[in-house]
């Protein structure tokens, strides 16, 4: 069995705050740093395993003692950003799994680019971007989500590109049954959670799920195959208990 290799991917945008880096470093990822995103993984005590970019904006600090191999340059040309260069070069590794921080904030047009980067790269490697507010992954057709959530837990769902349409939810407020959310003329913004396990399904087009993360927990607890059939179970055998009880 192939074990998954996950990364955190660290930007030059606005800065996630010290407690939510340490939260994402705590599984200890590959911490790869887009250029001068090494700067905020040196600030904050952690050293880059990869610094990758025309490395123009990496300090001094954070380039000392990382091996000559562990520095990746890539000229500065028109055919990408600094992050999707980072994001090629996770790929080299065989990452399968990344968050992506350092990527929102301060310029709107960088962090609209970064949302598309869910959709280039999200066949290749599993991608989320996590700020201080707000958890955002993409789901599309034959990619939904099972997760479980606190009750009153606000999540939004974005069209990216277009119409997404024949989408089905399960466990909120307003559920969706094979309808349509179109940029401009219908969200589904504000949404929440009211039971678990929440279930979103996607029939074409491309949606943004928003977990608000200074909403309740502001944490979502996505399901396998393997849990979920294991809470099936326990749901199933607890139904089972309770009729024989009754019955009893």
């Amino acid at each position: 069995m192939t074990l998954v290799r996950h990364a955190l991917v660290v930007g030059n945008g606005e800065p996630p705050s010290k407690q939510l880096f340490d939260e994402l470093m705590a599984d200890n990822p590959v911490l790869l740093c887009a250029d001068g995103g090494a700067d905020t993984a040196t600030g904050y005590g952690y050293r880059p395993d990869y610094i990758v970019g025309d490395l123009d904006s990496a300090g001094e600090e954070a380039k000392r003692g990382l091996p000559a191999d562990r520095l990746v340059l890539v000229d500065a040309d028109d055919t990408g950003t600094d992050l999707q260069k980072v994001l090629r070069q996770a790929e080299q590794l065989g990452v399968t799994e990344a968050v992506l921080v350092g990527v929102t904030g301060g310029r709107t047009d960088h962090t609209l680019w970064n949302l598309s980067l869910l959709k280039s790269f999200g066949d290749r490697i599993e991608l989320r971007i996590v700020d201080d507010y707000c958890d955002m992954r993409l789901l599309v057709k034959g990619k939904g989500i099972r997760f479980r959530a606190a009750t009153g837990q606000k999540i939004s769902l974005c069209p990216l590109a277009g119409a997404a349409t024949g989408i089905r939810t399960r466990g909120l407020k307003f559920d969706l049954n094979d309808e349509t959310l179109a940029p401009g003329e219908r969200d589904g913004i504000s949404n929440e959670v009211v039971d678990n396990p929440v279930e979103i399904t996607v029939g074409e087009g491309d949606l943004l799920l928003c977990v608000q993360r200074q909403s309740a927990t502001g944490r979502i607890a996505p399901e396998t195959s393997d849990t979920a059939a294991t809470s099936d179970t326990a749901a199933t055998s607890d139904t089972a208990a309770t009729r024989d009880t009754e019955s009893t």
